[in-house]
């Protein structure tokens, strides 16, 4: 598959991820992604473990102007993304990210193949590929807090909330 045809692929998706939904108090499924679109502030990078390490394209994106990386996760020799675990992948990432010295930033990953939702929604179904999400942990932290003072979590289950482990100060009441 051609990189034009994989990028017209995820755009798409991003496309879906800025549209305001019902679901979101009527805020698009990722919020922030449409400034950083608008803005230039996205890196967007197909990723083939088997041509460049994953270090590599994070010291691409810290060297950049960027503020935050999407990598496309792409199948080559020895990785077959369905197969990946999510959740241990991205641990293993932070972890080994942490003991390279990369504390002010974090990777964030996002899986088609995994049961997944939010605010009811197969947000992640909607994705052509496994997606790594690199941004500094300060802004991601401020982006989450600031959502707490709208209507953003307002139709997610309680297991979402937990399962993202996403709280506002005050556990006991959302919004509230």
């Amino acid at each position: 598959m051609t990189n034009e045809k994989i990028l017209t692929e995820v755009t798409k998706y991003l496309d879906y991820l800025e549209t305001p939904n019902e679901n979101f108090g009527g805020m698009a499924v990722c919020p922030f992604l449409k400034k950083e679109r608008v803005t230039e502030g996205l890196m967007l990078k197909i990723w083939r473990p088997n041509e460049k390490s994953f270090f590599e394209l994070l010291d691409e994106f810290v060297e950049s102007d960027k503020s935050s990386a999407l990598l496309v996760c792409m199948d080559s020799d020895g990785i077959m993304w369905e197969e990946i675990s999510r959740k241990k992948y991205q641990k293993a990432i932070q972890s080994t990210m942490e003991q390279k010295g990369y504390k002010k930033h974090k990777a964030l990953c996002f899986s088609p193949f995994e049961d997944w939702t939010a605010a009811g929604e197969e947000t992640r179904k909607k994705s052509p590929y496994f997606l790594i999400n690199l941004a500094e942990t300060d802004a991601l932290n401020e982006a989450h807090r600031s959502l707490w003072k709208t209507k953003y979590f307002d139709n997610f289950s309680d297991k979402e909330i937990d399962t993202l482990k996403v709280y506002p100060k005050n556990k006991g009441k959302l919004n509230g």
